[in-house]
């Protein structure tokens, strides 16, 4: 009877701390489980806010539209303006240097980051997905060359100062302030687009895409210089600037 009452005693320790350890080894894997999967899916939210995003701001720059308004959940991310980027386009005469054209601008892109160092931002038209790893875009620049002409416009989306938010769903409204041509011609031998910016290896991979596929890269100065294709010169050349006021509602 003794060895009996041991022997249950020592059974009885024994499932009860392979179920403890149990519990313990499922609830820490699949809380890391359910962390990685909550932030995938905050991640692809977010993502598909930004395409949204891009589109809205495209309604405004090449379709009028005054304003628009986009929603983005953050859960744990932050949502923020960055430093101003440059974005020039200079275009060179083919017969005088009286000729030549350069429009430049300060440009504020709209950035949304996750704990896990995951970035998406909105620049000059274009969107980009960022990582420790590197990066690449989702919405190209925009940017059209097509039958001899050629359409390089600059969105400027501007605040007056670098905001960051958190932990709630905001709202990024857009309005347009102005839209002008600043440079309308055809008699241009060279085209340029040089971007300065934090991101300027993803402009280069996206411009390398486009008729802009001679690139000239300047590490040093965060920036790339990227020209139209030889012997691409364009019939017509339109350079729209697009002002953009951007705020950020809680």
């Amino acid at each position: 009877m003794t060895d009996r009452a041991v022997s249950e005693v020592l059974g009885f320790a024994l499932v009860f701390g392979m179920v403890v350890a149990s519990v313990a080894i499922i609830s820490v894997s699949g809380l890391g489980t359910l962390q990685d999967v909550r932030d995938a899916e905050q991640t692809n939210n977010a993502q598909r806010a930004f395409d949204v995003l891009a589109d809205n701001m495209a309604d405004i720059h090449q379709r009028g539209a005054p304003s628009r308004a986009t929603e983005v959940s953050l859960g744990s991310a932050q949502l923020y303006t960055g430093e101003n980027v440059t974005i020039n386009v200079t275009a060179i005469d083919r017969d005088t240097a009286d000729g030549n054209e350069s429009v430049e601008r300060s440009v504020r892109p709209i950035v949304y980051e996750s704990d896990g160092a995951q970035r998406l931002v909105y620049e000059g038209g274009a969107v980009f997905q960022v990582s420790r790893d590197g990066g690449f875009h989702t919405v190209e620049p925009p940017l059209v060359a097509r039958d001899g002409r050629v359409l390089v416009p600059i969105v400027q989306t501007r605040t007056e100062r670098v905001r960051s938010v958190g932990g709630s769903t905001v709202l990024v409204r857009a309005n347009q302030q102005s839209s002008a041509v600043a440079v309308s011609g055809g008699q241009f031998e060279n085209v340029s687009v040089t971007v300065t910016s934090p991101r300027w290896e993803l402009w280069q991979r996206a411009f390398e895409q486009t008729a802009l596929s001679e690139c000239a890269p300047d590490p040093d100065a965060a920036s790339v210089t990227c020209y139209l294709e030889p012997g691409a010169s364009p019939d017509r050349l339109y350079v729209p600037v697009h002002e953009i006021d951007l705020t950020i509602e809680l």
